[in-house]
């Protein structure tokens, strides 16, 4: 924050950009563990400043760059005195540098402030290099990644936009037109709990096409490889994914994903279906089980992994009811256990940055399946951007 408001003097010619956000979450849902109910109310306030240094077209000189998203939070409900806030917290992994403080919390409250991004950077029109907790976005599968092991993003989750970041060392460099190489050494408190990978991006024809790979945490030693794709087919995007992990600790597996998304035309002969955003995703976790009786759930509640089977199916659908009214459904099948998860909901911009949601997260299949143990829940949202 300081380097923020250190640019933002006018000694440095830097331009602040300020934006944020307030939001109310309410959700309400039982424990997988004794059954009991629950809520969970989420106040967040989010200030988010970034102050740049002009770029001057043609001049390759570098210019600072600070950026940093302030969050004060008010978690409120019975969720706080349950037993899976005991064993599990907010299900939240941890991170290298500390960047939550607790203001105060009692039995049903808890009140924090925290930098959810804050990063420091040099950039020129080549190449970029970034300190601090950012968003390293690797892969092109929409609903999983095999090869972003930085920031597993969970398609379970109720705030699909929020995507959780990481303490890292980042650098671009452009290669060619169209082309760019990367790097992103993610700290750790030991050699073995630190990633430290390398991208490159290019293209095929008219596909873009990476490739992957490096340390991962887990062990001194461990390590993987992977690569990425994304093409126009039939006015649509075919996109796919793969990786392969060896972890040394455990058995090697591989991850792999291909799907399709598509949007129909205005024009469409079924009026209802007109401009209907569709994705189709299949998902191979070679690290998951096909037996439930080997699941371990408690993997999924600490935030370590997003998915305990092998072998999955998603589908999302989107389309504008109205200009100002929204409906999405996510669903996410286990091919192995049989089953399926539910998001449906419907968003409505209400007044001028304002937006209402409603929604609900439902479960099925058999009580020792994946997403049969979990249980259904109700939320609500309202959002305003500033």
């Amino acid at each position: 924050m300081a380097l923020v408001a250190i640019l933002a003097a006018p000694a440095w010619a830097a331009t602040l950009n300020t934006s944020g956000y307030i939001k109310n979450l309410y959700d309400y849902s039982r424990s997988p563990l004794t059954g009991g109910p629950f809520w969970l109310d989420l106040s967040r306030a989010r200030l988010t400043l970034e102050a740049a240094q002009p770029m001057t077209k043609g001049v390759d000189g570098p210019r600072a760059v600070a950026h940093v998203d302030y969050d004060h939070e008010l978690r409120t409900g019975s969720y706080l005195e349950s037993l899976d806030y005991r064993l599990f917290g907010l299900r939240e992994p941890s991170s290298y540098l500390d960047l939550d403080q607790t203001i105060s919390t009692g039995n049903s409250y808890l009140y924090r402030h925290r930098l959810y991004r804050a990063w420091a950077a040099v950039e020129t029109e080549e190449w970029t290099a970034r300190f601090g907790r950012q968003r390293v976005a690797w892969g092109t599968g929409k609903i999983w990644n095999p090869t972003d092991v930085l920031n597993p993003f969970d398609p379970l989750a109720i705030e699909r936009d929020e995507r959780r970041g990481v303490d890292a060392l980042y650098v671009r460099r452009g290669m060619g037109a169209l082309g760019q190489g990367e790097a992103a050494w993610a700290l750790g408190d030991s050699w073995a709990s630190t990633h430290l990978l390398g991208r490159l991006r290019g293209h095929a024809g008219s596909s873009d096409v990476s490739v992957m790979g490096g340390k991962i945490a887990g062990s001194t030693s461990s390590w993987m490889a992977g690569g990425d794709f994304a093409a126009n087919l039939f006015d649509g995007n075919l996109h796919g994914e793969w990786s392969y992990t060896e972890a040394v600790t455990r058995t090697s597996f591989w991850r792999a994903v291909i799907g399709y998304e598509y949007t129909l035309s205005s024009s469409f002969p079924w009026r209802w279906l007109r401009d209907l955003w569709i994705l189709g995703e299949y998902y191979h976790n070679g690290n998951g089980e096909t037996d439930p009786g080997r699941y371990q759930p408690a993997r999924l509640l600490t935030g370590r992994e997003i998915a305990l089977g092998q072998d999955y199916l998603g589908f999302s659908l989107s389309r504008e009811l109205h200009p100002l009214l929204t409906a999405e459904v996510h669903q996410i099948l286990n091919l192995h256990d049989d089953s399926h998860f539910l998001n449906a909901l419907l968003s409505w911009n209400a007044l001028k940055n304002l937006y209402l949601t409603i929604g609900i997260e439902r479960f099925g299949g058999s009580h020792r399946s994946e997403f049969g143990r979990a249980p259904n829940l109700f939320y609500l949202q309202g959002q305003y951007f500033f």
